[in-house]
Protein backbone atom coordinates (compact mmCIF):
# COMPACT_ATOMS: atom_id res chain seq x y z
CA UNK A 1 0.00 0.00 0.00
CA UNK A 2 0.91 3.18 -0.68
CA UNK A 3 1.06 6.30 1.19
CA UNK A 4 2.22 10.25 0.11
CA UNK A 5 4.35 11.15 -1.95
CA UNK A 6 4.72 7.21 -3.02
CA UNK A 7 0.99 7.71 -4.03
CA UNK A 8 1.40 10.75 -6.01
CA UNK A 9 4.14 8.97 -7.58
CA UNK A 10 1.80 6.36 -8.63
CA UNK A 11 -0.60 9.13 -10.47
CA UNK A 12 2.11 10.58 -12.17
CA UNK A 13 3.33 8.45 -15.30
CA UNK A 14 6.15 10.62 -16.13
CA UNK A 15 9.45 8.75 -15.08
CA UNK A 16 11.88 11.52 -13.49
CA UNK A 17 8.57 13.13 -11.98
CA UNK A 18 7.27 9.95 -10.22
CA UNK A 19 11.07 9.31 -8.92
CA UNK A 20 11.42 12.53 -7.49
CA UNK A 21 8.00 12.15 -5.52
CA UNK A 22 8.85 9.01 -3.99
CA UNK A 23 12.71 10.43 -3.40
CA UNK A 24 10.81 13.28 -0.97
CA UNK A 25 8.96 10.72 0.89
CA UNK A 26 9.67 9.13 4.21
CA UNK A 27 9.17 5.30 3.00
CA UNK A 28 11.89 5.41 0.30
CA UNK A 29 14.66 6.71 2.99
CA UNK A 30 13.31 4.05 6.04
CA UNK A 31 13.57 1.15 3.38
CA UNK A 32 17.26 1.54 3.47
CA UNK A 33 18.33 2.24 6.60
CA UNK A 34 15.98 -0.82 8.12
CA UNK A 35 17.90 -2.72 6.02
CA UNK A 36 20.70 -1.11 7.94
CA UNK A 37 22.11 0.81 5.26
CA UNK A 38 23.32 4.21 6.40
CA UNK A 39 23.19 6.30 3.92
CA UNK A 40 23.99 10.00 4.73
CA UNK A 41 21.35 11.40 2.56
CA UNK A 42 18.65 9.19 4.75
CA UNK A 43 20.46 10.86 7.96
CA UNK A 44 20.49 14.21 6.61
CA UNK A 45 16.75 14.26 5.64
CA UNK A 46 15.87 12.74 9.08
CA UNK A 47 17.32 15.48 10.53
CA UNK A 48 16.24 17.94 8.04
CA UNK A 49 12.07 16.22 9.21
CA UNK A 50 13.16 16.85 12.40
CA UNK A 51 14.53 20.16 12.80
CA UNK A 52 11.20 21.77 10.41
CA UNK A 53 9.12 20.23 12.87
CA UNK A 54 10.74 21.35 15.67
CA UNK A 55 10.58 24.90 14.10
CA UNK A 56 7.67 24.55 12.95
CA UNK A 57 6.40 23.66 16.83
CA UNK A 58 8.67 26.33 18.05
CA UNK A 59 6.30 28.95 16.05
CA UNK A 60 3.35 27.49 16.25
CA UNK A 61 3.87 27.98 20.68
CA UNK A 62 5.21 31.28 20.42
CA UNK A 63 1.98 32.72 18.49
CA UNK A 64 0.02 30.83 21.26
CA UNK A 65 1.46 32.82 24.19
CA UNK A 66 0.27 35.98 22.62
Amino acid sequence: MCYGFEQLAALLTMGKAGKVLVSLGIIEHYRSMSRGVIDTRDVVYFITLVLIFLFITKTRLETCKK
